[in-house]
């Protein structure tokens, strides 16, 4: 409160709040969901408040006191309990995870608990899996361990990468349940919860199930208006924790200056990963530490359907940052960035310069690796220069020369070198990621136009997917029947053997490649990429039609 500070903190507090109010702003107005926020600095409180309504079918407005899905920040929290049971001498977290979930093939079991909290594991997403197959359907309970199981093949050898992976968290989640014959919902309230006074925070594992004081999430749309958000399955360590600000604080305040385990415990979490290359992210257990603009962060962003979450520290600065939306057209990861930059706009590095968007005229495009089967393009996307990966734009950032870069939360990195020929016409990209570089060559707008679909048209089947798949070439989409559901794809060529896909359904943001494999005269065979799946195989066979 304000009679705890002096004169002069009182002076800079107010500055403080008109700066962090000012971020708000565009919060400002009823009618819409909204956000909860709470930023704290040297332990005192300088914004705690809830903004826009809760729920537009009750018109219940935030408070700081609303319950909001934390999404993908629940996972340092399953990664703390298995931490914890570890030093208990209750499961390691180096052993093949087969010890405790035998149901998976041998290919899948000899990971450990380790590369699934790290994203190193290499095996498929039971989500993207889902979501692929069965779009937004809401899927059984078992559904996740069921894809797991199903899966022989991997995205990569464990170690080999870092791709982000819900399905390991899943996993680690039942390893959990095992070791302590108990949901995860009663392990995470009595190892966490209860001990830390979070008497507002549980594991909700189901949107279907209600939950007293928490907030709707919502999906925007095109129109203006918004949608009901409901996520398709059951989660659980991998994203499945409400909570309010005050006990999101309260965690925080916990993990960096621990009581209840020893301070290495945390630092543990926050080292960084080695890959078998030798290349490091800052990614740790469920946790990332990096440094912005010359200043070290503490965080873990989250995303559910219909809201997002950030939870961040600048433990030099001792600032601690919460924002939680309920909505899905504003992002807590960028709110609460500008709500640090606010604080520390005098003390910050200068922010990267954005790459020249005039450079879309000589290297705007689509980008092929024949090698690793990656496709990029360099769009322009509301004037800002990004390379499109799986759809998703990522913004470039200007280098020396024809060397441009790429960097989110020190996590997403990559440099694009463009490649001249000798009349200074870009022919290429090398592209570097996670310390592997993948030259694409460019694809010619002219040479797509001729393309067709006919190769790829037919009936296909996925045993790792459960799913039958129907392509036609004209138009060019496919569609498949899943073990849940259904989703369909617009497909465009882009090589004879190659073509790109993307979701029809706008709240299933998937777009890929599928890849004709296989010599001539023998069955064929597509291989379907997305950001999360790799190397699937669809085999020619019967569809459901």
């Amino acid at each position: 409160m304000i009679i705890y500070f002096t004169l002069k903190e009182y002076a800079m507090a107010n500055t403080e709040i008109e700066k962090l109010a000012a971020v708000m702003n565009e919060f400002a107005g009823a009618g819409a969901p909204g956000a909860i926020v709470s930023v704290r600095r040297g332990g005192k409180s300088l914004l705690r408040s809830g903004f826009g309504l809760a729920s537009l079918e009750s018109g219940l407005v935030n408070t700081p006191s609303t319950k909001m899905r934390i999404g993908s920040t629940t996972k340092h929290l399953a990664c703390t309990l298995a931490l914890l049971l570890r030093d208990q001498g209750k499961l390691s977290i180096d052993e093949p995870v087969s010890r405790w979930l035998p149901e998976l093939p041998p290919s899948q079991g000899r990971r450990t608990l380790r590369q699934f909290m790290n994203h190193t594991g290499g095996t498929r997403d039971y989500l993207d899996l889902s979501l692929l197959s069965n779009g937004m359907v809401l899927v059984p309970g078992e559904a996740a361990f069921d894809y797991q199981c199903r899966q022989h093949d991997d995205n990569f050898a464990a170690g080999a990468q870092f791709i982000y992976n819900n399905g390991g968290y899943r996993m680690l989640s039942m390893v959990i349940e095992r070791v302590l014959d108990m949901p995860l919902a009663q392990a995470m309230s009595e190892y966490l919860f209860e001990p830390l006074g979070m008497h507002d925070t549980s594991l909700w594992s189901s949107d279907l199930d209600p939950l007293p004081g928490s907030a709707a999430t919502h999906i925007a749309r095109p129109d203006g208006s918004f949608g009901k958000g409901i996520f398709p399955s059951v989660i659980l360590g991998e994203g499945g924790v409400a909570s309010t600000l005050d006990d999101m604080q309260r965690w925080l305040a916990h993990l960096l200056a621990p009581t209840l385990w020893p301070a290495s415990l945390s630092m543990e979490m926050l080292a960084p990963t080695e890959l078998n290359n030798g290349y490091v992210t800052p990614y740790g257990f469920g946790l990332i530490r990096e440094q912005w603009r010359g200043v070290t962060l503490v965080h873990h962003a989250g995303g559910v359907v219909g809201g997002t979450c950030q939870m961040l520290a600048a433990p030099e600065h001792d600032i601690q940052i919460v924002v939680i939306t309920n909505r899905s057209d504003k992002a807590a990861p960028a709110l609460a960035e500008q709500l640090l930059a606010a604080l520390l706009d005098e003390t910050l590095e200068p922010a990267a310069t954005p790459a020249d968007p005039a450079l879309i005229d000589s290297c705007g495009g689509d980008y092929y690796c024949r090698a690793s089967g990656r496709h990029y393009s360099i769009v322009l996307q509301e004037g800002v220069l990004c390379l499109k990966d799986f759809g998703m734009p990522l913004p470039l950032q200007q280098g020396s020369g024809d060397t441009l870069h790429i960097n989110l939360l020190s996590v997403i990195v990559l440099e694009v070198e463009a490649l001249r020929d000798a009349a200074g016409k870009v022919h290429a990209i090398d592209v570097t990621q996670q310390g592997r570089r993948m030259r694409c060559e460019r694809v010619a707008a002219e040479d797509r136009a001729a393309l067709t679909l006919a190769q790829f048209a037919g009936n296909w089947v996925s045993t790792e997917l459960g799913a039958d798949i129907v392509i036609k070439s004209e138009p060019g989409s496919m569609r498949i029947a899943g073990l849940y559901g259904r989703n369909t794809y617009k497909l465009e060529p882009l090589l004879a053997d190659v073509c790109l896909l993307s979701c029809d359904d706008p709240a299933v943001p998937l777009a890929g490649t599928l890849r004709l494999s296989g010599a001539a005269g023998e069955r064929r065979r597509l291989v379907l990429d997305t950001a999360r799946t790799r190397g699937l195989n669809l085999d020619e066979g019967g569809a459901h039609g």
